[in-house]
């Protein structure tokens, strides 16, 4: 009997493309990588940083890269927790692998890597036993997500010809994750952003190849019951923004922040979702971003530690950030 494209269901098309995409990706790798990637795997136990993309379509299998297939959306369940995700001993994070690109906390209760239990099966928005997803995000950028600067406010980012993940390194002292847009449609070209996270820090430093039209932003959301901190240092320095307060949907305290470079600016803004920062150079723009959350282990709990922590960052950013 013939089988035509027909006889497969419309449900099936996009698990089918992501899957094909991960079996010729995976033909290019080298007999060696897939050993030298399961040797990877038998040393998790050591890891003190993780990234993790997670497809559904594989029963939440991690995998190194994925591509969205077309007319992917969010909500699509093809991905656990929507997007690649990368974790230190202290703090996890998320990035919407969408329009959004807006970046998610895991609030962490333990110093284990949980990541790869993360979206299978549990429902994360409530409280697991390693913690939860702590930020409410909405129409916002996010914990540091960039987006573009238009009609006097920041916005997300918006949709692309395909979104992808990639994840180029994977502990056990540092991971990092790259994505990419391919033809951003308000960007009118590619972008691609790098997330660097390294064992014993919250941060996470963001490096963006951009061919953006528009300028670009990073955000900080805007939730009632917090305070705007920021502390704008002169010509090289590191200098920061930042919320903290009452923001996690536990609730209690949860600070935000950004780290740049104060000549890397044109100036502070502020919308009704986010307070950000309107780069000059839109396309290679850099900076951290960082969360804390006063249950993880040894986490801050009052607006008075947390500006402690602000100024010792700023210190080891001068003194030791190229």
């Amino acid at each position: 009997m013939k089988i035509t494209a027909k006889r497969i269901p419309k449900s099936l098309h996009s698990t089918l493309f992501v899957l094909i995409a991960i079996f010729f990706w995976g033909c290019g790798k080298s007999q060696n990588s897939a050993i030298d990637t399961r040797q990877n795997e038998t040393k998790t136990i050591q890891m003190q940083v993780q990234a993790d993309i997670g497809l559904l379509a594989l029963g939440g299998q991690s995998v190194e890269y994925v591509a969205t297939p077309p007319k992917y959306k969010p909500g699509d369940n093809l991905i656990t927790y929507e997007g690649p995700g990368w974790e230190s001993q202290m703090v996890g994070y998320r990035l919407y692998l969408d329009g959004r690109n807006a970046i998610d906390v895991f609030g962490k209760k333990t110093a284990d890597m949980i990541l790869k239990q993360v979206g299978r099966g549990d429902d994360y928005h409530q409280m697991q036993p390693w913690g939860m997803d702590i930020l409410k995000v909405g129409s916002s950028l996010g914990s540091g997500g960039f987006g573009v600067h238009e009609n006097g406010e920041a916005v997300q980012i918006g949709p692309a010809a395909q979104f992808s993940a990639q994840i180029l390194k994977n502990g056990p002292q540092m991971s990092i994750v790259e994505v990419n847009h391919r033809q951003s449609q308000k960007c009118g070209g590619d972008i691609t952003a790098r997330y660097t996270i390294k064992s014993r820090s919250r941060l996470t430093r963001v490096e963006v190849d951009s061919q953006c039209r528009l300028p670009l932003v990073a955000g900080l959301v805007k939730h009632p019951d917090t305070k705007k901190i920021f502390q704008l240092k002169k010509r090289a320095d590191w200098s920061y923004i930042a919320r903290y307060g009452g923001q996690s949907l536990v609730p209690d305290n949860l600070g935000l922040a950004i780290f740049f470079r104060s000549e890397d600016i044109v100036s502070l803004g502020e919308d009704p979702d986010d307070d950000y920062i309107i780069f000059k150079n839109d396309r290679n723009p850099e900076y951290f971003l960082a969360a804390t959350w006063e249950q993880e282990p040894a986490g801050i709990r009052n607006n008075s530690d947390f500006l402690i922590w602000l100024t010792d960052t700023l210190v080891e950013l001068n003194t030791t950030s190229p």
